[in-house]
């Protein structure tokens, strides 16, 4: 048995090593529009979109396999998110102002149709999202004052979030990505209790460079 692990050893690596000859990192960064969709046992509230960013590294890896133009990529990046909106503190309404950062982890299947000698190429992905809250302050403003609280605590947003998500864009010169997006969470992050839900919604525009 022992003169044989070596070998299974080596076959092991060689294996992951050609399933790899595809793999390619990059950079990206884009624009986010995210808003809530709250609601309450009553009503639904109406918010507004916030402006963010989202900033980091991904990773793509062809996928012949499957099909030929089949890839998964996946990122991890610095997601500025939130929405403002108007809602109750107690008996008083306040004007909400909501701004929470989180490492946001997507990891897609997607499609690339290559044109114009390979040079140019349309792609479209799908799949889930996985983000943890690291930081952030909401701000309420009630007449004269101001309160700041922080995104995450035990009366304000979870920390966990989860969703899908859709990507289409343009491929231009084997290192360019221009793209659109739009992700739809699926986790309820509120913690502000009288029945409020709310959901992360998020419209993003972005670029990408790939090494």
């Amino acid at each position: 048995m022992k003169k044989f692990l070596p070998l299974f050893l080596f076959a092991v690596t060689l294996s992951v090593a050609s399933s790899a000859q595809g793999l390619r990192y990059g950079v990206v960064g884009a624009m986010n529009f995210n808003s809530f969709s709250m609601e309450t046992v009553d009503f639904s509230i109406d918010t507004d979109s916030r402006v963010g960013f989202r900033d980091g590294f991904r990773a793509e890896m062809d996928a012949p396999f499957i099909f030929k133009g089949f890839y998964f990529d996946g990122e991890a990046v610095l997601s500025s998110k939130g929405a403002e909106y108007t809602g109750a503190n107690g008996d008083t309404y306040a004007s909400v102002t909501s701004r929470p950062y989180y490492l946001e982890v997507p990891i897609h299947i997607g499609y690339k149709y290559m044109f114009g000698g390979g040079n140019f190429g349309v792609f479209g992905s799908f799949g889930p999202y996985f983000a943890i809250g690291l930081f952030g302050t909401d701000k309420y403003y009630t007449g004269n004052e101001t309160v700041k609280v922080d995104s995450f605590s035990d009366s304000n947003l979870k920390r966990f979030d989860f969703g899908l998500g859709l990507r289409g864009g343009l491929t231009m010169f084997d290192h360019y990505r221009l793209y659109i997006g739009y992700d739809w969470g699926l986790v309820n992050i509120s913690q502000i209790g009288n029945g409020v839900d709310a959901y992360n919604r998020n419209f993003y525009i972005g670029a990408s460079y790939m090494f």
